[in-house]
C-alpha cells in the first residue's frame, strides 16, 4: 500500500457546501461542511476501492489523475482572495489533506 496526501479545498454557506479533490478530480456536494467532508471520505474510499478491479498500469495512471488545470488555478485564486480578505468570523471555507493508503 501506497501513502497518499490528497488536497482538497470545500467552500460553502449554511444549506449548501461544495468540495474538490484536486488530486483525484472528485466534487462533492452536501448541505454542512461534517457531511461534505464525510461524503469526501466515502467518495475517495469508493474510488479507490474501485481501482483494485484495474491492472497495475491503469491503476497507476488513474492515481495520479488531477483536476483540469482551470479547475486547480481557480481553486488557487479563490484560495488566495479568501486569504487576503477574510474576516476572522468567516469559517465558510476549508481546505485539508486527507491521508489514504491506496
Amino acid at each position: 500500500m501506497t501513502d497518499l496526501r490528497l488536497l482538497c479545498f470545500a467552500k460553502g454557506r449554511p444549506g449548501l457546501w461544495e468540495a474538490v479533490c484536486v488530486d483525484l478530480d472528485i466534487a462533492v456536494q452536501a448541505e454542512t461542511q461534517d457531511e461534505v467532508l464525510a461524503l469526501m471520505r466515502t467518495s475517495i474510499d469508493a474510488y479507490l476501492h474501485s481501482l483494485e478491479a484495474e491492472e497495475p498500469a491503469v491503476r497507476e495512471r488513474l492515481l495520479r489523475r488531477r483536476a483540469p488545470w482551470h479547475v486547480r488555478t481557480r481553486l488557487l485564486l479563490g484560495f488566495m482572495w479568501h486569504t487576503l480578505t477574510r474576516r476572522s468570523r468567516d469559517d465558510y471555507r476549508a481546505s485539508y489533506e486527507l491521508p489514504c493508503h491506496a
